[in-house]
């Protein structure tokens, strides 16, 4: 079965240094309803990927080969401005730091109804009612409040949750959540790990990059291991969770269980 995402041997490189990959010859699929974790320690690639993927990587340092098609769109070689339409409305991303996803000088909702009329022809009013709709969508209080708060007045949890607001107004067919729920009490955690499980009931594909595993194991039906840049093992959450094959992946489960025992 085809996905809506297709990457094959996708590598990522600096220029200056053409024999190094920082990402190396990754292959996997997105698929609707279903989420997909990239675990592994800080440094192995997963958020190269993800940059890669959204083409937010400088073209004049970086360079990224392999093929990333989205419903066999190859997502690689379109214009600027076609890729730009396509984020905002099929590809969503959220990110570990909502803080900095925000102008601190400019209100929220100014901000929400910028990126609304960026990709539908309407006036300030209809955006800004879209708005508050997508934040009631996700049960946050206050909408009218929020939108006219500054993010530095507001919580990580809270930005993070209106960050997948404004991310699901297009109705987009992909997230990816780039470590959504790293900078988050526990709290907040949970809300936002029960918002993306929704929105993958939904029938939206998840890509969740994250070094936790706990995460991976609560949303993820298949997940790949990564270490400096490669692949090393794959499956589904439970193959990987009950007998992992690499010393590796053996080594991230021994780690949380430790972190879990508090130890």
């Amino acid at each position: 079965m085809n996905g809506l995402l297709e990457v094959k041997n996708l590598c990522v490189g600096l220029k200056e240094q053409p024999s190094r990959l920082i990402v190396k010859h990754v292959d996997f699929t997105l698929r609707q309803g279903k989420a997909l974790a990239l675990v592994g320690e800080s440094g192995s690639g997963k958020t190269m990927i993800c940059k890669a993927l959204m083409r937010l990587l400088n073209r004049k340092k970086f360079e990224v080969s392999g093929s990333i098609r989205y419903r066999e769109v190859g997502l690689l070689t379109l214009k600027e401005k076609e890729m730009r339409s396509l984020c905002g409305s099929k590809m969503a991303m959220i990110v570990q730091h909502p803080m900095t996803a925000f102008n601190p000088t400019i209100k929220i909702g100014a901000q929400i109804i910028e990126s609304i009329r960026a990709h539908r022809k309407i006036g300030k009013k209809e955006a800004y009612d879209i708005g508050i709709q997508a934040l009631e969508q996700l049960n946050l209080p206050r909408c009218e409040q929020l939108m006219n708060s500054y993010c530095h007045t507001l919580s990580g949890g809270m930005l993070q949750r209106i960050m997948i607001a404004v991310a699901l107004i297009h109705q987009p067919d992909i997230l990816i959540a780039d470590e959504a729920t790293t900078a988050l009490d526990v709290k907040n955690q949970s809300m936002v790990l029960e918002e993306l499980d929704y929105l993958k009931k939904r029938g939206i594909a998840l890509l969740l990059i994250t070094h936790d595993l706990g995460v991976a194991a609560k949303l993820a039906d298949d997940m790949v291991v990564m270490k400096s840049g490669e692949i090393i093992e794959r499956g589904t959450v439970f193959e990987l969770f009950a007998s992992p094959r690499e010393a590796y992946t053996k080594e991230l489960l021994g780690a949380r269980l430790m972190k879990g025992a508090g130890l």
